[in-house]
């Protein structure tokens, strides 16, 4: 019997490696590594310092190219190096594991984004992209160093088999999340308030100055979101649906990062009722549709670090800490929501080690972990918030309970001792939910949560509070009380508190789904016990709470025309508009008044890519209008510039409406 035997290709690998075994995992001998990293790390300094050296055509070679030649020279050498040992050879003290590099890596890749983008904002250098990638690179090496060997992915066939009806439910609820969050998204509300187009304003700043760097923060946003929202807006052009896009984008994931972390925490049947409850939110839903306010992304970003962070601990998986920890450290970039929860999982940890020690001694290599990975990841953004200190404290200076002066003037002007008065805030954040209308950014005269809504949390809230002792019941305690202690006693106003708490809220909604299915359970309507009756009475509640929050917010709410909270914020709006449909080049003109003018909201910017408007509170008869220009008077002046009009015949006039009432007239001269 004859072997047909053929040429043996040559290996793609080097030579030190060709002879290795199949799956046998490298090790670098200490000197090769040093000089692959050193060599690394020479060209990326080198090119950041060549980056932001002048060019000088008198210089033939600038003093940085000789940094960035090392860098090939060094890993040449360790190419040339004599041949590493197998990693089956014994000799511990000189072998560099393989985790161990990756973390050096992700570490050296961190600080030097941090130090390329001091550079880059020192010189005035805008191009952040290939930092921003270098910042992601090192963040991502220190994930893929805690991978396993190989991952035991199910084939898409297996897992739609076991898993059909959950994927099937979850897709179901996802998309009428979004679709709540998404129908006519640049038509309601009707306008945008001031506070929106101030970052609509300072987004599409951005492309320079120091809003350019992605780490740092404009009143505690972080400017990495400000740039992605400029995206939108060059994709889309300015307007109020390119403004709100990522806000429906966040609110829409918030419904899946929910019912993750629902499910760790209660199982399918409480993961799916608090999405749904999550996606049918009437103050969810109108947060997903402004971009006023930033917390929203905080409802997908937690519930995401605490799904991973407690998958990681239940699982004793190293890579899920790890990616929770990094995760945690993006969020930074994004709002102070991050910061919120970085106090409650550092709390959580203390408690844990104090209070759970035995838990704690089973998890806290991953605890580790997760606080590695936050720490090298957080480096760039660390770095500018040392710097600039006076940034990262903005928000806490103006609305902080503490900074401002507001405690201080409380306790003297009710004679009430500060631990009194904070536990009255605390207090008030906590009603917020259930009682206190939300009035702030919003206008809507009911509570965050319905009558139903919040028996049913207020029964999920005891429930929880039995279960303080394990991991998942600690952390969710830890998650809904923490939100609500930081808003109660680092924030005011009082008023705020409504939309603050919606970062608080899938924390809620995981808990109101507890309380449910819990409830129907202990009077034995269980769903292994009586499908039939569990379904029927969950489905009447959620119809309800369905029709409920649908009504609230698109007939009550929207269709009432109470967003924006005064007549000044809607005709602001509306005079954007107007201006921006005013296709001649011609000067505008305003009639203003003490109440009406242009320059009260950054909105009519943002609308109109900063047009001139001119603003003329004395009589119309004053001015001097010609052919092409455009005349727009309020509602308290609509009588005196149609008056004008009859003395200035052939022009355009131009009705704007608010709900069926007229809040502002244009006349286009012809």
């Amino acid at each position: 019997m004859s072997v047909d035997r053929q040429p043996v290709p040559a290996s793609d690998s080097p030579p030190h490696m060709a002879d290795m075994p199949p799956g046998a995992p490298v090790r670098l001998e200490p000197t090769r590594a040093i000089l692959i990293a050193g060599g690394i790390l020479f060209a990326l300094v080198g090119q950041v310092w060549l980056y932001v050296t002048p060019v000088d055509p008198n210089v033939a070679l600038p003093l940085p190219t000789w940094l960035s030649l090392l860098g090939p020279t060094l890993v040449a050498v360790a190419y040339a190096w004599p041949r590493a040992l197998h990693a089956t050879e014994r000799s511990p003290n000189r072998w560099l594991s393989p985790r161990q590099m990756w973390i050096f890596a992700g570490l050296a890749l961190s600080i030097t984004a941090a130090g390329a983008a001091f550079a880059f904002e020192r010189f005035a250098i805008h191009q952040y992209p290939p930092i921003l990638s270098l910042w992601l690179l090192g963040a991502s090496c220190f994930v893929i160093g805690f991978l396993p060997q190989t991952i035991p992915w199910p084939k898409a066939t297996d897992l739609w088999s076991a898993h059909r009806s959950e994927i099937l439910t979850l897709v179901a609820v996802a998309a009428f999340g979004v679709s709540l969050r998404f129908y006519q998204l640049g038509s309601l509300p009707i306008v945008i308030n001031g506070d929106e187009g101030l970052i609509g304003m300072f987004a599409q700043a951005t492309n320079e100055g120091s809003l350019a760097n992605p780490f740092t923060l404009w009143e505690n946003i972080g400017t990495l979101y400000m740039q992605l929202i400029n995206v939108a807006l060059r994709v889309f052009g300015p307007s109020p649906f390119s403004l709100r896009l990522l806000s429906a984008i966040g609110g829409s994931l918030a419904v899946i990062t929910t019912y993750f972390l629902a499910r760790l925490i209660g199982g399918r049947r409480v993961a799916w009722l608090a999405a749904l409850l999550l996606a049918m939110s009437h103050i969810h839903i109108h947060f997903s549709r402004t971009a006023a306010v930033t917390y929203i992304q905080g409802t997908w970003l937690v519930p995401l670090e605490l799904y991973l962070l407690l998958g990681g601990l239940q699982r004793r998986s190293a890579w899920r800490a790890a990616l929770a920890g990094v995760v945690l450290a993006i969020h930074m970039n994004v709002y102070i929501s991050a910061q919120i929860a970085t106090g409650i999982l550092l709390a959580y940890t203390v408690v844990l080690a104090i209070w759970m020690h035995r838990e704690f001694l089973a998890v806290w290599r991953l605890l580790a972990i997760f606080w590695a990975g936050f720490a090298i990841t957080v480096i760039p953004q660390a770095s500018y918030m040392l710097r600039q200190p006076a940034e990262l404290m903005s928000r806490l200076n103006v609305e902080g309970t503490f900074n401002s002066g507001w405690l201080a003037n409380e306790m003297t002007s009710t004679g009430k001792p500060m631990v009194q008065i904070l536990a009255e805030r605390v207090a008030h954040a906590f009603l917020s939910l259930i009682y206190y209308p939300a009035v702030d950014f919003y206008g809507s005269p009911v509570p965050v949560l319905s009558f139903v809504a919040a028996v049913l949390f207020l029964m999920g809230l005891g429930y929880v509070l039995l279960r303080v002792r394990t991991l998942d019941g600690m952390l969710l305690n830890g998650y809904f009380w923490g939100m609500t202690v930081a808003v109660g006693v680092f924030a005011i106003p009082p008023s705020a508190d409504s939309y603050r708490m919606i970062v608080a809220l899938p924390a809620a909604m995981i808990m109101a789904a507890l309380g449910l299915d819990q409830i129907l359970t202990q009077i034995g309507l269980g769903w292994q016990r009586d499908r039939l009756r569990y379904g029927a009475v969950v489905t009447i509640i959620l119809v309800g709470l369905a029709t409920f929050n649908t009504w609230t917010y698109f007939f009550d709410f929207v269709g009432r025309c109470r967003y924006g909270g005064d007549p000044q914020t809607r005709f602001a709006s509306h005079l954007g508009t107007v201006v921006r449909g005013v296709e001649s080049e011609g000067a505008v003109y305003l009639l203003s008044d003490s109440t009406f003018f242009y320059g009260s909201h950054a909105s009519v910017d943002f609308l109109t890519g900063s047009r001139a408007i001119t603003n003329h509170p004395d009589p119309v008869t004053g001015l001097d209008i010609v052919s092409g220009e455009t005349v727009i008077a309020s509602t308290p002046r609509i009588a005196e510039l149609l008056e004008w009009t009859r003395a200035n015949p052939g022009g355009e006039l131009h009705y704007q409406r608010d709900c069926g009432n007229i809040i502002l007239l244009a006349y286009q001269m012809p």
